[in-house]
C-alpha cells in the first residue's frame, strides 16, 4: 500500500503546515476534507477532534522499549507485518498528536515470559524528530512491496519540517567510544648539525589510549589519541640511555553530510599536537625537546555499515565497518629544547601526518550495557621539519663541540597500531531522551 498520488501532492503543498494533518490523512483517508482536518487538529473546538484522537490511539500499537535505535512495539493478536514494512511513530500530547519518527520492520519476536508478540522496528535516523519512548504509539505507514522509490523519498522528507530550529542538524549517527591498544614503530632523525643526531630508535613501543565523541544532534566530533612510555636510545659514544615520550593529539571535526548513499563521509578537522621527548642524556647528541602546533586536515571514511550497527536476530555478530584515511598539515610548529639548545626560535618549522585505518564491529548481547565493541588497526607516520635560529646553548661542562646557529632537522616517526574498545550511543541523547506525556 504506497502513498496515493493525491496525498503526495497534498504533502508537497502543505510541507510547512502541521504534521498532524498528514497523519489523519494516512489513517482515516478523507482526501476531500484534508485542509479542514489539518486545521482542525490544531483547534480544540473542532467537533471531530476528540473522537478522531480516541480512534487514532485505539487503532495504534504501543511502544514498549527503544534501545540503540531499535523500537519494540506490542503487536496485537492475529496481526503480522512483513520485514521492511514502514511504521510511523507519534506521541499524544493532551488533545494534540505529534509525529516523531518513522522506521521499518526488522522482525517479530515472541516474549518468553508474557508470550506477547513484539515487533522490532529500525528507526530511520534521517526522519527522527524525537526518539520514541515507552507509551508512544505506532501505526502502519505503507507496505514496502507496493511503494515506489519516489514514495519512500516522500515519506522521509515530509517528516522533516523546514523550520531551522526543528530540522536535525546532523545526518550522521552520534556515538561515544573509548579504546586501548599498542603501537609498534621506528623513530629516525636527520640534522645539519651535530645536535640531536642520536635521536633514533627501532624499539618504539607504546601503549595507546583512544577516545572519541560524535554528537547525535550537531555535526561535530572530538577525538583524543594519547601514547606515552619509555624506550631505549644510545648516545654518540654508544652509551645506552633511557628516553621517554608523551604525544597527545586532540582533534575537532566538522562532519559534512555523507555522500554516495551515505557510504562516504568527509570531515574537515582542526588538530592540536603536543609532543614531549625527554632523555637522560646530558650532551648535544640527544636532547629533550617539546614540540607543539595547531594543524588543519581532512578525514575520509568509507563505511560499509553504520557506526552504530546492531545485528538482526540470527545475524553474525561481527562485521567489517569500513576504511579511513586522514591527513593533517601543521603550518607552524614550536620546538623548544631543554638544557642544551639548538636555538631560541623555531620560526619556519612545520609538519604533517597521515594515517590509514580499518575498523570492525562486534556485538556481544550477553554483556550488560557494553554490547557494541570495535577493533581498529592503522598505519601512519608523523614528520617534523624543524628550523632553529638565535643563540645556541652548549653543554654546561666545558665541551669542544659548538652547536652552529641556524641549524635544521627532520624527525620522522612511523608506526603500526592496533586497539580495541567499546562504542556506545551518544550519551547526551540518552540522557536528554524526552518522556511522553500520558
Amino acid at each position: 500500500m504506497g502513498i496515493a498520488p493525491e496525498i503526495r501532492i497534498y504533502i508537497e503543498g502543505m510541507r510547512s503546515a502541521a504534521l498532524m494533518g498528514i497523519l489523519v490523512f494516512l489513517l482515516f483517508s478523507h482526501p476531500a476534507q484534508g485542509e479542514e482536518q489539518a486545521s482542525g487538529i490544531q483547534n480544540p473546538k473542532s467537533s471531530f477532534l476528540l473522537p478522531k484522537l480516541d480512534e487514532l490511539t485505539r487503532r495504534s500499537m504501543k511502544v514498549i522499549q527503544e534501545t540503540e535505535g531499535v523500537v519494540s512495539v506490542l503487536l496485537p493478536d492475529q496481526t503480522s507485518f512483513a520485514e521492511g514494512t514502514q511504521i510511523l511513530f507519534f506521541r499524544k500530547k493532551g488533545i494534540r498528536v505529534e509525529v516523531i519518527a518513522t522506521g521499518k520492520v526488522l522482525t517479530e519476536e515472541r516474549d518468553p515470559k508474557s508470550k506477547a508478540l513484539i515487533l522490532k522496528v529500525d528507526l530511520d535516523k534521517d526522519a527522527i524528530i524525537k526518539y520514541p519512548a515507552v507509551g508512544d504509539f505506532a501505526t502502519l505507514l505503507s507496505d514496502p512491496a507496493g511503494a515506489a522509490e519516489t514514495d519512500k523519498e516522500d515519506r522521509s522528507d515530509f517528516l522533516l519540517p523546514n523550520e531551522k530550529g526543528i530540522k536535525p542538524l546532523n545526518q550522521r549517527p552520534g556515538y561515544f567510544e573509548v579504546g586501548w591498544g599498542l603501537m609498534f614503530g621506528d623513530l629516525s632523525t636527520s640534522t645539519t648539525t651535530p645536535a640531536n643526531n642520536a635521536k633514533a630508535s627501532s624499539g618504539y613501543r607504546f601503549g595507546i589510549l583512544h577516545a572519541a565523541y560524535f554528537s547525535d544532534f550537531f555535526p561535530v566530533g572530538l577525538e583524543l589519541d594519547l601514547h606515552s612510555g619509555t624506550f631505549p636510545t644510545s648516545t654518540f659514544y654508544q652509551t645506552n640511555v633511557s628516553s621517554s615520550e608523551r604525544v597527545m593529539i586532540l582533534g575537532l571535526q566538522y562532519r559534512l553530510p555523507p555522500f554516495f548513499n551515505r557510504k562516504l563521509e568527509i570531515s574537515p578537522k582542526l588538530t592540536l599536537l603536543s609532543d614531549r621527548f625527554t632523555t637522560g642524556n646530558g650532551d648535544e647528541n640527544l636532547l629533550s625537546t617539546t614540540t607543539s602546533g595547531l594543524g588543519i586536515g581532512l578525514k575520509l571514511v568509507a563505511n560499509f555499515i553504520r557506526p552504530d550497527w546492531k545485528p538482526l536476530k540470527g545475524e553474525f555478530p561481527v562485521k567489517f565497518q569500513g576504511l579511513g584515511l586522514e591527513g593533517v598539515y601543521y603550518p607552524s610548529l614550536s620546538a623548544k629544547d631543554e638544557g642544551v639548545s639548538r636555538g631560541t626560535e623555531s620560526v619556519g618549522s612545520s609538519g604533517y601526518s597521515t594515517r590509514f585505518s580499518a575498523t570492525a564491529l562486534a556485538w556481544f548481547d550477553f554483556i550488560p550495557f557494553f554490547k557494541r565493541w570495535f577493533v581498529q588497526g592503522s598505519y601512519g607516520f608523523r614528520n617534523y621539519s624543524l628550523k632553529f635560529s638565535g643563540p645556541t646553548t652548549p653543554e654546561s661542562v666545558p665541551s669542544p663541540v659548538v652547536i652552529p646557529e641556524n641549524g635544521s632537522a627532520t624527525e620522522r616517526e612511523a608506526d603500526l597500531r592496533i586497539f580495541f574498545g567499546v562504542r556506545l550511543e551518544d550519551p547526551v541523547r540518552l540522557f536528554m531522551k524526552e518522556k511522553p506525556n500520558k
